[in-house]
């Protein structure tokens, strides 16, 4: 008897710790943002399916350069838990399903006033799934912002949401890109 409540404990803890080591879900809102406040006219679709029995967000248009600086992307907005679990994270990580090209995901705090957020760059392989995991330590401004230095856990009190945007390195152009099981890893 002893034996069977020690063998199943054993499971259980082993079962926690596995959906533990996969991350929080990052529960929010998603929504999308272009160019077109800034006098731009790239365009953004998002359509939602079902992936790994969850959620997927696909991501279509065409980023072009009326505004110099042309881009479109989508963010999610958390949920009370999940911006708590932000504030402490020790990375993030997402699928992808994209077409080849290069994409931005953001850590966006407060504190950042000029829209230099913290980000990392990630490529993609057309038509094939990806898992991206980002540490903390991966996240850097781009040199045209006011510094205000590494995410550090006092700035990382100040998060808001994670972004994603297209990357200028392949403006203009089209896209298609699909994003989903974004985690918080502790």
């Amino acid at each position: 008897m002893k034996k069977t409540i020690l063998v199943m404990l054993i499971g259980v803890l082993f079962c926690a710790g596995a959906v533990f080591a996969q991350g929080i879900p990052y529960v929010g809102d998603w929504e999308v943002f272009s160019d077109v406040n800034d006098g731009g006219d790239s365009t953004i679709t998002m359509a939602t399916s079902q992936r790994d029995g969850m959620t997927a967000y696909r991501f279509t248009g065409n980023v072009t350069t009326k505004y110099q600086y042309g881009f479109v992307g989508w963010m999610i907005s958390p949920n009370p838990a999940t911006l708590e679990a932000l504030r402490t994270a020790r990375g993030i990580s997402f699928k992808v399903l994209g077409d080849g090209k290069r994409y931005t995901v953001k850590y966006r705090i407060s504190n950042v006033r000029d829209h230099a957020h913290h980000e990392f760059h990630f490529d993609t392989v057309a038509g094939q799934v990806q898992t991206v995991e980002v540490q903390m330590r991966m996240f850097q401004q781009p040199a045209w912002g006011n510094s205000v230095g590494s995410l550090n856990a006092a700035r990382m009190r100040n998060v808001q949401d994670i972004s994603f945007q297209t990357h200028e390195g392949w403006r203009p152009g089209s896209y298609d890109i699909t994003v989903w099981d974004v985690r918080i890893l502790q």
